[in-house]
């Protein structure tokens, strides 16, 4: 069991590192809003590398946590327990919170700075186009 949370540990922090180069990399970034699908949340600019940073911030925390559950300086939690205890995680946290806080604090700049905007993926429908040719 501790192998495979190392793994997964390992396989989170390069995906959100991937994740977050990829965002850099965009010019915008369209968020569909879960409830009201004709809304998204557009990430242009500053609050695009905000939202990209902070996940590289929250990869930087999965990578030292499982880097420091290799070298041994952090104790592995119990082997019997899928879930560890929350004081356990309460002590990760407390440990690593340089890690956390900045990615928090991104995160929220990121959907603060972010514009709500009409989904432009049901605007540029197929019944729409024809409809605008036929005129």
């Amino acid at each position: 069991m501790n192998r495979l949370r190392i793994a997964l540990n390992i396989v989170l922090a390069v995906g959100m590192f991937v994740g977050g180069i990829y965002l850099l990399g965009q010019d915008s970034f369209l968020l569909s809003d879960k409830w009201n699908h004709s809304l998204g949340t557009l990430f242009q600019g500053a609050a695009l590398n905000c939202l990209a940073f902070g996940l590289m911030s929250l990869g930087g925390f999965a990578g030292i946590v499982g880097y420091s559950w290799v070298k041994g300086t952090l104790p592995m939690p119990s082997k019997d327990r899928i879930r560890p205890c929350p004081s356990y995680k309460g002590m990760v946290v407390m440990r690593f919170w340089y890690l956390l806080v900045p990615a928090i604090f991104l995160f929220a700049l990121a959907f603060l700075l972010a514009d709500k905007v009409p989904d432009r993926a049901l605007q540029l429908t197929p019944q729409s186009g024809a409809a605008e040719l036929s005129r």
